[in-house]
């Protein structure tokens, strides 16, 4: 007999955990001060209570439930409606004071009989480890509490701080763990959780980012990490444009393999935008577009657009192209990857532009995964049936990520342009060559296209 599941519907988490946690089992949230746990437990609280779940929490600190309150009142999640109607709030200070865990034991199992609750959270849970017996007693308080709440056809999670004076995590019979952490770089910060143990089931391994908004918690799980479902996808055998005609007619099939993921490598002030733009100009409404910039705002994008006679502003106005940041300042690499992913699901993207992967590169986690991330998210985009183009500057990229672009990044990507000899200006504009390293599905007439860029009512050209 399988156990029952219990989703959390907290955004990613039950993703990580493969469908959620089990029915009966208890869990230990741990990690430092302002984390989280406490914003994630009264969210899980007040998301079951919508499905008339019946929560008691219980707060083992002197704080006041009326000051948590207060906290919880700007979270999108919190209803006051459910306070002592499906979510109670206890303390169990007192009893922790006057009779020790035992004094707790009695509280739990009185209450939990009273409120007919099916989630439990015992919040702020500090044993003195100085104390006769501490470790000893903490093993038996888990041991009933896992007794009880099975009785009781209970969930239960338990927060703690983590801090060297909480329950030792290790040496409990618990069904799961998971280790909070607020990891910081120089001027960057990111939180992170990771499952250290979860019984009964597989997990994504490894330190997922979250972030904590009004809609509270939001979990962001490895993108390589992610399990590669079968996708029925057929080889594409049409071809998009690049909105460069000479270069569709140097690439002798009229443009791009429809599916495929092209690298513009240039450093600034090349061109690397312009072809970008040319790309999402040729967005429509059967074959919709998504422009994410790393360093420019929309608005100097579709003016950059029309002084260079291409439709940005036009396609955007009637639907067929948007427009979005690639990544804010706080923005984890997974964050921006999941962004990325669902904005292309929601649309129904087939065109897609990433204007600067240095904008990826300035991440946290970029140094250690990001190649590997980056392939995934290609493929994720392939499986989708996407095209896309990307452009990195070499320079911006070292800077953001403090290691040079990698040499082997162009084999992740199907096609892959450089801007190489430098820019000269001629009475028709700036010239500058385009190499096609790398293209696939196509047997390009030539190896370069001499790129013209001018200020005109005329789109850029190529020759």
């Amino acid at each position: 007999m399988s156990m029952k599941r219990l989703p959390t519907l907290v955004r990613g988490l039950d993703e990580i955990l493969h469908g959620g946690l089990f029915a009966g089992g208890v869990y230990i949230l741990e990690g430092p001060p302002g984390v989280g746990k406490t914003t994630l437990a009264n969210q899980i609280a007040y998301t079951f209570a919508q499905t008339d779940v019946r929560t008691l929490y219980v707060t083992m600190l002197a704080e006041s439930h009326s000051r948590m309150l207060q906290h919880m009142e700007g979270q999108d999640f919190f209803d006051r409606q459910q306070v002592n109607s499906k979510v109670f709030y206890i303390s169990g200070y007192r009893e922790l004071e006057k009779d020790g865990l035992k004094g707790v034991k009695g509280l739990l199992r009185a209450e939990l009989a009273r409120h007919g609750a099916s989630l439990l959270i015992i919040d702020g849970l500090v044993v003195h480890r100085g104390a006769p017996n501490a470790d000893e007693s903490v093993r038996q308080f888990v041991h009933e509490l896992q007794s009880l709440v099975s009785a009781m056809s209970c969930t239960c999670l338990v927060l703690t701080s983590g801090n060297g004076n909480a329950m030792s995590a290790e040496q409990t019979m618990v069904d799961g763990i998971f280790a909070f952490e607020d990891h910081s770089f120089h001027w960057r910060a990111e939180r992170r959780m990771q499952v250290r143990k979860f019984r009964g089931s597989q997990v994504i391994r490894g330190s997922h980012t979250f972030c904590i908004t009004r809609k509270g918690l939001q979990f962001f799980p490895r993108l390589e990490s992610l399990p590669l479902d079968e996708w029925d996808v057929k080889q594409a055998i049409e071809h998009v444009s690049t909105g460069l005609p000479a270069l569709d007619a140097a690439l002798q099939e009229e443009g791009l393999l429809a599916g495929s993921a092209s690298i513009v490598i240039g450093h600034s002030g090349t061109g690397k935008t312009t072809v970008a733009l040319a790309f999402a100009s040729c967005a429509t409404s059967n074959e919709t577009g998504l422009l994410m910039s790393g360093t420019e705002v929309a608005q100097d994008l579709q003016r950059a657009g029309a002084n260079l006679g291409l439709s940005i502003g036009e396609a955007v106005d009637s639907g067929a192209l948007f427009m979005e940041p690639l990544g804010l300042e706080d923005e984890s690499m997974d964050e921006i990857g999941h962004k990325i992913l669902r904005l292309v699901d929601e649309l129904h993207v087939r065109r897609l532009v990433v204007d600067g992967v240095a904008g990826l590169a300035d991440t946290l986690a970029f140094p250690e995964r990001g190649y590997r991330f980056l392939g995934r998210l290609l493929c994720e985009l392939r499986r989708r049936g996407v095209t896309s183009l990307f452009t990195v500057d070499p320079a911006a990229l070292s800077i953001a990520a403090g290691t040079p672009l990698a040499e082997g990044i162009v084999g992740l990507f199907d096609n892959a342009f450089t801007f190489g000899s430098p820019s000269t200006d001629t009475a028709q504009g700036r010239r500058r060559m385009l190499d096609m390293t790398k293209v696939r599905g196509s047997h390009p007439n030539r190896t370069a296209v001499d790129v013209h860029i001018a200020v005109s009512d005329s789109r850029p050209s190529s020759a």
